[in-house]
């Protein structure tokens, strides 16, 4: 087994996992970078539509403050909220210096990137700035477990799936940056190795999470027949209509107004679709009345008005849209610099929850990874100049990795671990998805419980890749009844979180947010009320 040593270990070569690697390379330290994908690439962060929310441009701090809370249905943590929007124009202007190019306008900056990739920019730039520092990197490695040593975590155990080789990271800090899961779900709008690992681990290492319920689904998504799914612009919601097949307005019908839509409804809209399809209609984005010379002048409609108008003649007949698993708003429990409940681990990014709440305003995600990776590497880095190096754990790391070749990494004879995600991604669309109800969220927790006990170890895994997909099928399963179990505890809706059997917001019990953390070998979770609040000053 190949065992390396770092001072700082980053989990994630996403845009949050670079930002805090080239935070704690300014401390002067030794970094370490591995990711399931090459620098940068195949991420939330490349894919993204490269807009970020901030307070510039006429659009103030105490608005975006405001609107963020708002849209998170008022149980984000206000700290968190107040560290983003006090610092977000500050880490944007950084990337402009450094050569990211892009357009301002109120309350955005957006990156000049094309489709389908528009956050290519600032991952291609994140990833030079990295590579020009010198920090080290190691793709095409799978994290399967986090080392401790007398309850502090002192690297990671992963599997190396192009060579199919174990690799071990020892470190002084580690820190979480590997994303969120919506690529568990079959319409999603991620990468496919979005299967958020970085929440099992933190749990299984002993982390709280907070607010797994809450999936946020993205209601602008193509839904054409024999297309795939393709996040559309989201101006073009406010610029052309929303419609069933009766030609209803859906807007109206269920009496969503705040704009931009697609930005500050996700929820609402997502959840009014749903039930428009219950009912046995399509709903459709109908961009007929618009023309070319009234196109939205945003660098990501632009980039998208000729294949709409060549390849599904947009100006003749309207589009259908569905809505598609976008981003998880909870997760690990950090405070504003990513230290999370157990000693040397930290967490920033999608992988860390609290900010959004119940719901993400839109361009608000960028925003975070660039925040939050700052201060996070940047406390990170302090830790490991304070910590002592591991002791010896060459023997924690043997039993570490004999106990993973007798459970994810045995061969098996069963289905394929693929097989396995894609029939839990089933599971997860039609109980745990836009629309909830108890029935279905407790048959959806009993058939986990089986996959989990019997299907998972026979899976089989006689190949590398094989090998790879088991890992992700395990910590998908864990994630999985993460969302169903806090699903079932919050009994109301509200936000991304809607049950058609408490269709309702309930302040006044559930005003607050949802723990859940290891306890034994059980998942034991908990509900905090939160007191009244007033926006900080």
């Amino acid at each position: 087994m190949e065992i390396l040593k770092t001072d700082v270990l980053v989990i994630g070569g996403g845009g949050a996992g670079m930002r805090a690697a080239l935070a704690a390379r300014e401390k002067g330290l030794d970094v370490l970078i591995v990711s399931k994908t090459p620098l940068g690439k195949s991420t939330c962060t490349y894919l993204s539509a490269g807009a970020f929310a901030l307070a510039m441009e006429g659009f103030s701090k105490e608005t975006h403050f405001r609107l963020t809370m708002e849209d998170g249905k008022g149980i984000n943590s206000p700290e968190l909220v107040k560290a983003l929007v006090e610092e977000a124009p500050a880490r944007v202007r950084e990337l402009e210096s450094w050569g990211l190019r892009g357009e301002w306008r109120r309350g955005l900056f957006s990156c000049l990137g094309k489709a389908p990739s528009w956050g290519a920019p600032l991952t291609e730039l994140l990833s030079h700035a990295v590579r020009e520092r010198k920090i080290a990197e190691r793709p095409w490695v799978a994290v399967f477990d986090l080392l401790q040593e007398e309850g502090r975590v002192i690297g990671a155990l992963g599997f190396e799936f192009r060579q199919g080789v174990p690799v071990a990271v020892l470190s002084r800090a580690t820190l979480l940056a590997n994303g969120g899961g919506a690529a568990l779900y079959p319409r999603n709008d991620n990468p496919v190795r979005a299967t958020g690992d970085g929440y099992s681990l933190a749990f299984r290492a002993g982390c709280r999470l907070r607010d797994m319920e809450f999936i946020q689904f993205i209601p602008l998504t193509l839904a054409e027949p024999g297309s795939p799914a393709f996040l559309l612009a989201p101006p073009l919601a406010d610029a052309g209509k929303v419609v069933n097949s009766a030609g209803e307005d859906i807007l109206a019908k269920y009496g969503i107004v705040e704009k931009p839509v697609a930005a500050r409804c996700r929820d609402s809209f997502s959840q009014a679709i749903l039930k428009e399809e219950e009912r046995g209609e399509k709903v459709f984005l109908d961009l007929r009345s618009l023309g070319e010379k009234n196109w939205p002048a945003n660098n990501m409609a632009l980039s998208q008005l000729a294949m709409l108008r060549d390849r599904f003649s947009c100006f003749q007949r309207p589009l259908r849209i569905s809505p598609s698993a976008h981003f998880f708003s909870g997760g690990i429990s950090a405070d504003p610099d990513g230290r999370t409940d157990v000693p040397g681990l930290y967490a920033a990014g999608e992988v860390m929850g609290g900010v959004h709440g119940a719901n993400r305003m839109g361009g608000n995600a960028l925003s975070e990874i660039l925040v939050f990776g700052y201060r996070a590497g940047g406390s990170c880095a302090e830790w490991a100049l304070a910590a002592s190096g591991p002791g010896e754990p060459e023997a924690l790391i043997r039993s570490r990795w004999e106990a993973f070749r007798r459970g994810r990494g045995s061969h098996g004879k069963g289905d394929p671990p693929g097989l396995l995600r894609r029939r839990l991604g089933e599971i997860l669309w039609k109980h745990a998805g836009v629309l909830r109800e108890e029935k279905g969220m407790q048959g959806a927790m009993e058939e986990i419980a089986r996959m989990k006990s019997e299907d998972l170890p026979r899976a089989a895994a006689q190949n590398p890749k094989e090998v790879l997909e088991k890992i992700e099928a395990d910590h998908a399963l864990c994630v999985a009844e993460m969302i169903l179990r806090s699903a079932l505890l919050r009994r109301e809706s509200r936000g991304c979180h809607f049950r058609k059997d408490d269709p309702f917001t309930d302040d006044r019990k559930w005003k607050g947010n949802v723990f859940l953390e290891k306890k034994g070998e059980g998942m034991f979770l908990s509900f905090a009320p939160l007191p009244a609040q007033e926006p900080p000053g």
